[in-house]
């Protein structure tokens, strides 16, 4: 059986929300009787990339009955960052499209998919494109639907290791751009999983190196409930051992956090002598958890962040601050993508683009607070009726800021290493090609254990200009900048650059922080 037949019978039987049954016809043949509950964004080219963004962050609970087929079931909680990352995804694509030395001849196509921020959804996801039963694919004829031949995702480190279980044995190659686990640094375990995010290995290294050079003896660790959470905290307290740095107490936040559960958790903060708290969560439980934090008044403790969230606005809000000000945490390289913000902020609810583009009338009231295409007179809402005709700004909403530019530089740069790698097969010589008897891969017919060939040794250096590769474990050389939450006399936050740490193998580690430049939440430290 070919790999997409596996693939296509594995989809059958293990993935939540997929349906399948017998077809009319009374051949025995499977067929999609129920659409995958997340949307997609597609566009045709010679070689379809695949991305996972969390369009949503709250997938419905599965059904667990299977008597029936429930219908208009959706995700919620649009998650305008995310969506930024999807359209750096396809700004990547037209600008490689458009260069004349980067691939010529060829174009690229997408398909693009919410994964809702859950594991069931990304792997039904992952698995509707590679088998080409992807239904939500527009604009092409019936049976014309694309083979995704490499994916760009997932944001999670728990669902990306779930899609590189399925598909590793496929050799089915991921690019990840958030995905920071070290577990995924396991070579055998994972042998086609790439990605453009340092491992959290060398994060936990600066975290722990961070904490010992400042002389906090006594700390407490607050962690999601999912391998970024769990790595990351075992990681740092391998670091920490024989530093002085001891751990007063340890939290999980659950994955459905009750309020019994969370004032639990931030009263033991609240009681501990330890004034540093470090957080190794992705930014939805970092949210839950700083809402308690700021409704029981907590304004003296210093947070160390994770990169997950220690640049997510949604935080920073000025209502947040007296709790949050002076935050120290490891970011993401940040860079400036030439005419992205542009790019963003050219969207209109109108024409083609809207009926092509599941998630952009969502945008759409988001940003502007109205209701897009309802009839205000027969629909109860609200909200005011939108003109249409409203400008996203840049820099006026979090889909639209272009000042930190961090995992949508990963996502840029996933595009850019599998181009490169296309472009490196294109120019295989025949004779002198690296499989059977110097054979070349076909360009025509993609193989992905032949991508994964090739995107083990790109190296190459981005429009912005940075050097990239990937090691033997496919993971990014570590590089952060660290960041200090500052106030601004507005009253609003400012994430100011106070240090960096660089991890490089075989020489020593460079870490730098500028101290005169801190300002220390909760008296933590010299001020």
């Amino acid at each position: 059986m070919c790999l997409c037949g596996w693939l296509w019978l594995l989809c059958c039987f293990t993935v939540p929300g997929f349906v399948w049954g017998q077809s009319g016809g009374g051949g025995g043949a499977c067929r999609l009787m129920a659409n995958p509950i997340s949307g997609s964004v597609y566009r045709a080219g010679d070689v379809v990339i695949g991305g996972l963004f969390p369009i949503h962050v709250e997938a419905p609970l599965p059904e667990q009955e299977f008597r029936s087929i429930e219908g208009n079931v959706t995700c919620t909680m649009f998650y305008q960052r995310a969506y930024r990352w999807l359209q750096t995804m396809i700004f990547a694509v037209e600008e490689i499209n458009r260069d004349p030395v980067l691939l010529p001849n060829l174009t690229l196509g997408f398909l693009a998919a919410d994964t809702c921020l859950a594991e069931g959804t990304t792997l039904g996801a992952a698995l509707a494109m590679v088998t080409g039963q992807e239904a939500s694919v527009v604009g092409t004829e019936c049976g014309a639907n694309p083979e995704v031949p490499v994916i760009i995702g997932d944001a999670r480190s728990s669902a990306s290791i779930v899609v590189a279980q399925t598909l590793g044995p496929f050799e089915l190659p991921m690019v990840s751009y958030f995905a920071s686990c070290a577990c995924l640094s396991d070579n055998w375990r994972y042998p086609s999983f790439f990605r453009t995010i340092p491992s959290d290995a060398f994060q936990a290294r600066g975290m722990a190196r961070l904490l010992h050079q400042l002389g906090w003896e006594w700390v407490g660790l607050v962690s999601g409930d999912d391998d970024y959470g769990k790595f990351g905290v075992q990681m740092l307290l391998q670091d920490l051992q024989g530093s002085g740095v001891c751990v007063a107490y340890a939290e999980v936040i659950p994955k459905v956090p009750s309020q019994r559960r969370m004032k639990h958790i931030v009263d033991t903060i609240r009681r501990s002598t330890a004034r540093v708290v470090v957080t190794f969560a992705i930014s939805q439980d970092a949210r839950v958890l700083m809402e308690e934090v700021v409704r029981q008044n907590i304004t003296d403790r210093q947070w160390i962040a994770s990169e997950a969230w220690v640049t997510y606005s949604t935080l920073s809000s000025p209502k947040n601050l007296p709790s949050l000000a002076g935050t120290i945490g490891f970011a993401l390289k940040k860079a400036v993508i030439p005419s992205l913000g542009p790019f963003l902020t050219r969207l209109r609810p109108d024409g083609d683009y809207q009926k092509s583009d599941p998630f952009l009338r969502e945008l759409w009231e988001e940003i502007f607070g109205c209701s897009l295409g309802i009839d205000l007179s027969t629909t109860p809402s609200s909200r005011r009726q939108c003109t249409g005709s409203e400008i996203i700004g840049e820099g006026e909403s979090q889909y639209a800021d272009v000042s930190q530019l961090r995992a949508s530089y990963n996502v840029y740069k996933a595009v850019y290493a599998i181009a490169h790698a296309i472009q490196d097969m294109v120019a295989c010589r025949p004779g002198e090609g690296p499989f059977n008897s110097g054979r070349c891969p076909d360009i025509r017919k993609l193989q992905p254990s032949q991508i994964v060939h090739y995107l083990r040794r790109v190296n190459f250096s981005t429009p912005v200009g940075d050097l990239f590769h990937f090691d033997i474990n496919g993971d990014p050389p570590g590089s952060y900048d660290i960041i200090n939450w500052h106030v601004t006399p507005e009253g609003t936050a400012e994430f100011v650059q106070v240090g960096h740490f660089l991890s490089s193998v075989g020489v020593d580690d460079q870490f730098h922080i500028n101290m005169e430049k801190v300002v220390w939440g909760g008296g933590s430290g010299d001020e």
